[in-house]
Order: C-alpha cells, then sequence, then structure tokens
C-alpha cells in the first residue's frame, strides 16, 4: 500500500513539475548492484566473510555431526532396549536444539553486523548518487527495485555512472 502511494505520488510530483517548469530529468539505479558492486560493497562483504568464516564453519561441522547421529540412531533403533533408544533420541533432540539456538545466535550476530557494516557502505551511496544527481541536474533520482515502476527505460537507468562515482570517492578515502 506504501508503495503504491509513493509511487502515485512520485509520478504526480514528476508530471506536475514537467508541466510548470519544463523538462525535469529523472533517473534510476539499482540499489543491490550499487551494494554488490562498489568497491566499498565488496570489501563489506569480505569483511562479514571473513569475520563469520569460523562460525560458518562450526556450524556446518555440527549440522554434519547432527546427520551422523540420526543416521547411527535409525541404525541401532532395532537393535537397541526402549530404554537405550529413548536416551539416544533425547540426546539427539537435545543436540538439535543446542544446534537451533547456535544458529539463532550466529544470525543475529551477522545481522548486527551486516547493519554495522552495511551502514558506510549506504551512506557512501547517497553521497555518490547525490554528487551525480546534482552534477548532471537530475530532479530526482528513484530506487529501481523498490520505486515500485513496473517498467523503466535503460537510458534512465543511472545504476553504472553512479557505481564510477562510488568507486572514485572510496579510493579516494582510502588514500
Amino acid at each position: 500500500m506504501r508503495k503504491i502511494l509513493f509511487v502515485v505520488l512520485a509520478l504526480m510530483l514528476a508530471f506536475q513539475t514537467q508541466a510548470f517548469a519544463g523538462a525535469q530529468k529523472i533517473g534510476v539505479a539499482a540499489m543491490g548492484k550499487l551494494i554488490k558492486e562498489s568497491e566499498a560493497g565488496q570489501a563489506a562483504q569480505k569483511q562479514m566473510e571473513k569475520k563469520f568464516e569460523s562460525s560458518k564453519n562450526n556450524l556446518q561441522a555440527k549440522q554434519k555431526e547432527l546427520e551422523t547421529l540420526k543416521q547411527s540412531l535409525q541404525k541401532q533403533s532395532l537393535v537397541l532396549s526402549l530404554e537405550a533408544k529413548q536416551d539416544k533420541e533425547l540426546e539427539f533432540k537435545r543436540k538439535v536444539r543446542d544446534y537451533q539456538d547456535l544458529a539463532q545466535a550466529t544470525q543475529r550476530k551477522m545481522q548486527a553486523e551486516e547493519q554495522k557494516v552495511g551502514t558506510p557502505v549506504l551512506e557512501a551511496i547517497k553521497a555518490a548518487v547525490d554528487t551525480y544527481a546534482k552534477a548532471n541536474s537530475f530532479t530526482a533520482i528513484f530506487d529501481k527495485g523498490t520505486s515500485g515502476f513496473l517498467y523503466v527505460e535503460d537510458s534512465i537507468d543511472v545504476s553504472n555512472e553512479i557505481l564510477l562515482e562510488m568507486n572514485r570517492a572510496y579510493r579516494a578515502a582510502k588514500k
């Protein structure tokens, strides 16, 4: 509902402005592309992967352990006594719960770190968009993915130009 309202307001503003002030420049940019393909975004992604590599490996090892334990339990279920079978099942359920708790805790940590690492990237995108828009006399630049537009002509997609601007600013900041 909010997207539809946003699109309607944006279109009304665009058409109203065109009627009174002549031709206005409007562009779109793909935020996902800017995040994934920019040097700042790639550096943030590498930082996240490096920080959580051991956690992911630990989770994978525990998952394999659970699979092995499950297979072992299935194989032994016919030869174990009822009491021994119940003990093994309880042990398996406890390990599954521990794994799920660990996975959730890791996910929460990753989300918090992603937000912490991602904020400077989003600020860099905003700065690059502002710089590009002002330098090229754009009235508005919308996010291509969330703007609600069903069709956007490729000629108004300025993602690549903004990406170049971001990378220039990122390199300049590193020096």
